[in-house]
């Protein structure tokens, strides 16, 4: 056999072991299933039935306030997934008495909600849990508004529900300054909204949670295990740091009510703006996490035995707008 030969079939046998590979590949790719969280953008363009025979199917999720881009995003995923999600959206003080459609009625993420909501009803047509996403005001530092969103929830449960799966507390404030010169009402804003409004949840939605045996899901810290929020966060810090306390604390307290108290730990470097700041316009983008985070949430809401904290791995991206670094940024309650 001479050389040429010999470098001939070296190619080809080369060219066939890629082949073999590439096969291989493919089909473990088949075989090995996705979790929805991939497949959040196709969801609603898959078979409904899918959906709806998902272990998701039915189960009712309070998300506190989908006026931040992490809470929308939740919203918007897990409804996605098969979820009914209940959506908390901050309404002035003359709307909060007009019900589910007075909820964030002039809002971006309102009208973002709605139009996903319409697109839902649209796929799913006349199966069981079409429009499963229900939008509610909401505002984790009012009594009278959860005691009052807790009403509008057992109104919208399927029949034959009692309670709610889980509460996801995506209600967040992140105002930044150094400490010699920030004004201490923005310390008060920092713990009412971050701190009192996470026991106010608790507290408020506890008899639905207990009834379903469910699951409470808080933000904890950044970086929990040793990261910093960045300049100018030492107010903000110190409240998540409270948060993460709190939620260990409610974990024992809850534990033999048959509640799980869960943390969801953003990744080291993730800033409060990120998590907690509303898009200004429709366009913005409103994706915060990406899919392995997104598979830690679903994990956390369906295993049978939720561990005590999920690390959101992805690092968060910041909305396109530009927030400047030592701004005060706006609340989401």
């Amino acid at each position: 056999m001479d050389d040429n030969t010999s470098i001939v079939l070296a190619l080809q046998l080369l060219a066939l072991c890629c082949i073999a590979c590439a096969l291989l590949l493919y089909l473990l790719r088949r075989i090995r299933p996705q979790p929805a969280s991939l497949q959040t953008k196709e969801a609603l363009h898959a078979d409904p039935e899918d959906v709806l025979t998902g272990r998701a199917a039915g189960r009712s999720v309070l998300i506190t306030c989908c006026d931040t881009a992490l809470g929308l995003q939740l919203a918007m995923h897990l409804s996605n997934v098969g979820f009914r999600v209940f959506a908390g959206l901050r309404a002035a003080d003359s709307e909060k008495d007009g019900g589910q459609d007075a909820a964030g009625v002039d809002s971006v993420c309102g009208r973002l909600l709605r139009a996903h909501a319409k697109h839902q009803e649209a796929v799913f047509g006349d199966l069981p849990y079409q429009g499963c996403l229900v939008t509610l005001p909401m505002d984790v530092t009012r009594e009278d508004v959860l005691h009052e969103a807790m009403d509008v929830i057992r109104r919208h449960l399927p029949a034959g529900h009692d309670g709610l799966h889980a509460v996801i507390n995506t209600a967040g404030l992140c105002t930044r300054g150094r400490l010699e010169v920030q004004e201490n009402v923005h310390w008060d804003a920092l713990l009412k909204v971050n701190v009192v409004g996470a026991l106010r949840t608790a507290r408020a939605f506890l008899p639905l949670l207990r009834n379903n045996k469910g699951r409470l899901l808080n933000v904890g810290a950044p970086g929990a295990l040793g990261g910093d929020a960045g300049a100018g966060a030492v107010a903000y810090t110190a409240a998540r740091y409270a948060v993460e306390g709190a939620t260990n604390a409610l974990r024992a307290e809850m534990e033999p009510l048959g509640v799980s108290v869960i943390s969801l730990q953003p990744p080291e470097g993730a800033t409060g703006e990120a998590l907690f700041q509303p898009p200004r316009e429709a366009s913005e983008h409103h994706d915060v996490l990406g899919a392995t985070a997104l598979h830690a949430v679903e994990e956390a809401l369906l295993s049978d035995k939720p561990k005590p904290r999920y690390q959101l791995r992805e690092r968060v991206g910041l909305l396109r707008a530009v927030i400047p670094h030592m701004a005060v940024g706006k609340h989401a309650a």
